[in-house]
């Protein structure tokens, strides 16, 4: 049986891997997608420790696409102009009430960004939710790893690491749902 996939999930374009970090497609403004539960927090959070290098809601049309993708939020490293796309993934979304951000179902969408040479890092709701400065320092070690950049690991120095968690599976989304266990981890959220 092959390990289960862990949140937060990053997905590294190769230009990237090679040190390349211009974007080859750049965000075309604010988009109006939902903005989910979390998200407030987590922008919070974001501003305080990278400031005027977080933008949410930015769109990205693929190519060959008529729908834009729109990021929770895009920080662009100053320094080498790394573009990032930062998702926060519930298991139920509160629109439809059905499963969502399951296993393998952002795989295309994550492909869309990763081939823009956006890196990718998925956090679960829960994480941003009760860890969000834990999730800035996983962002800001990410950054600091790839393009050298030390400034925002610094800031979180004395931060401890984000707790793993698993991905779900359509079936463990539904067994969330009938345990109200996004509403459970939504209402005792950190302010």
């Amino acid at each position: 049986m092959s390990k289960a996939l862990e949140f937060p999930v990053v997905c590294i374009p190769d230009l990237v891997k090679q040190k390349k970090f211009t974007p080859l497609i750049l965000p075309s403004g604010t988009g109006d997608a939902p903005v989910g539960a979390s998200e407030g927090l987590l922008e919070n959070v974001l501003k305080h420790y990278f400031g005027d290098i977080v933008f949410p809601q930015q769109k990205m049309l693929p190519p060959g696409h008529d729908l834009h993708y729109t990021a929770d939020f895009l920080i662009v490293e100053p320094t080498t102009g790394l573009h990032i796309d930062l998702e926060v993934d519930e298991p139920i979304s509160f629109a439809t009430g059905k499963p969502t951000h399951c296993i393998g179902e952002d795989d295309y969408r994550n492909k869309c960004f990763v081939d823009a040479n956006w890196l990718v890092i998925r956090f679960a709701e829960e994480q941003v939710s009760s860890q969000p400065e834990r999730c800035a320092r996983f962002i800001a070690g990410a950054i600091a790893k790839i393009t050298g950049n030390q400034t925002y690991r610094q800031k979180l120095a004395d931060v401890g690491k984000v707790t793993p968690m698993k991905q779900w599976s359509p079936r463990q989304a539904s067994k969330l749902k009938r345990a109200d266990y996004r509403q459970r981890y939504l209402s005792q959220r950190r302010d």
